[in-house]
């Protein structure tokens, strides 16, 4: 209970900051907002009751604060054109949007901590069982979707986009298999560490290993981190807890590592003196430096904040391809019907449209608080994020018992560092279909045996 009222203090408070924040940037008010931030998160997680840091709500939180709240505080005093930030933008909205940003996600942990805690619900019920059987399928399913995957140039397609020979948004057959291996390949590493026999995650374990890789060696990163999150989280639950010092030093170790592939994305391993071609790339001038990745996605809030307040709110018209994605080929279909660009109806273009015109073989990313406003303004960004809130924390409660609550949990835990810099709508089609997947793997099964671990 004390949590849910500390909460709702800092959402009421959150509000009357977009009500006063000042019509120009504002270094101080930022700052108030940045300390807020902190103070808020170290409550929370301070009251919560589940144990330990590895969460969502601890990586969507560093997540957040990078994409949201560092560059008006650490950059643009001193540094304003950092990276993307050289591109023209609305310095005056940098106050408010800091505010709005601070709206969602106080509104975000309300939303976590008023779910309904559904563990009486399933008192008396056993833990759902995913058998060698099930995980073997999957692994098929994967390993025959990445072959094609393979086998018709998708793997060559993603390094010649890292290295700037190749726009990200072709479309070819390797994109379908890219789809269903996603999709086969994160259930199989929700399910992995479930499993009692070690011989079977050691081999399944290899296998993603290899898979990573190879998707690394292109300079690819979501895939890689995707699985890589659902592993860290999965083992934590089901073989070890992990110290907060080990968690800490994953991080940076991660977050260093990550920075080393988007550096490398034009320079080949396998090119003579490579190592001294990424010395020069390093240009690393603060440790802020290494999460800029997430950082230059606070430019598109700005943008469509300013949008939104300047021209017009795009409601569900500006995610169109996205919601009707689950459905092959209708996207495609509401295209042709709209004689619009094709930005202004798919999730996440708008910012790249508004900066580099329509076509663009460059992506700017976004943000998933820009989007939300930018679609229905402050309403928007309250009820997404506190739905989005809900929805973790109910899901998180129904894991054990319920499998598919298992995979949309496990499926948000994928996406969690990336989303603030994303679309709102977490890849409906991902969702959809992998619900579907888990379906046909279990509607032949009655999944109420206890497993014991």
């Amino acid at each position: 209970m004390m949590i849910l009222i500390v909460n709702i203090l800092f959402s009421i408070l959150s509000l009357c900051l977009v009500y006063l924040a000042p019509t120009e940037y504002s270094y101080s008010f930022c700052v108030t907002i940045n300390v807020l931030f902190v103070v808020q998160n170290i409550l929370y997680f301070s009251l919560r009751n589940d144990d330990g840091l590895v969460c969502f709500e601890f990586f969507f939180m560093l997540a957040f604060w990078f994409t949201n709240f560092v560059y008006p505080v650490f950059y643009y005093p001193t540094n304003p054109h950092f990276s993307m930030f050289s591109s023209k933008f609305n310095e005056n909205i940098i106050t408010k949007s800091t505010a709005i940003a601070y709206l969602g996600y106080s509104v975000f942990l309300l939303g976590i901590s008023n779910s309904r805690r559904m563990l009486s619900y399933y008192a008396n019920k056993d833990p759902f069982v995913f058998d060698n059987r099930k995980l073997k399928l999957l692994f098929y399913f994967s390993f025959i979707f990445f072959f094609f995957y393979m086998t018709f140039g998708g793997l060559e397609h993603l390094r010649n986009v890292y290295s700037g020979g190749a726009d990200i948004r072709q479309v070819g057959v390797y994109s379908y298999f890219l789809n269903l291996f996603t999709i086969a390949t994160l259930l199989m590493a929700m399910f992995l560490f479930r499993q009692k026999n070690r011989k079977i995650i050691s081999i399944y374990g290899f296998y993603l290993l290899v898979v990573m890789l190879l998707f690394i060696s292109t300079g690819t990163r979501g895939i890689v981190l995707g699985i890589g999150l659902i592993l860290l989280f999965t083992y934590n639950k089901y073989v070890r807890r992990i110290s907060k010092i080990q968690l800490i030093t994953l991080i940076v170790f991660g977050a260093l590592f990550l920075t080393f592939i988007v550096y490398g994305r034009t320079t080949s391993l396998f090119s003579k003196h490579w190592m001294d071609a990424m010395v020069l790339k390093l240009r690393v001038t603060s440790f802020f430096d290494l999460f800029s990745d997430l950082i230059i996605n606070n430019r598109n809030l700005y943008v469509l904040v300013n949008y939104a307040d300047s021209v017009r709110h795009t409601y569900f018209f500006g995610m169109l391809t996205d919601i009707v994605s689950p459905i092959p080929g209708l996207a495609r279909y509401i295209i042709g019907i709209f004689h619009v660009p094709v930005e202004l109806i798919t999730g996440g273009a708008l910012p790249t449209y508004l900066t580099l015109g329509p076509n663009s073989a460059l992506g700017l990313g976004t943000n998933m608080i820009g989007e939300a406003y930018v679609s229905f303004g402050l309403f928007g960004v309250i009820c997404f994020m506190y739905i989005l809130g809900w929805i973790i924390k109910a899901s998180r409660n129904a894991s054990e018992y319920n499998i598919y609550a298992f995979v949309i949990y496990y499926l948000f835990v994928s996406h969690t560092v990336f989303y603030p810099r994303a679309p709102i709508l977490f890849e409906p089609r991902t969702i959809v279909w992998s619900l579907i997947l888990i379906y046909f793997l279990t509607k032949k099964y009655v999944i109420r045996t206890p497993t014991i671990y």
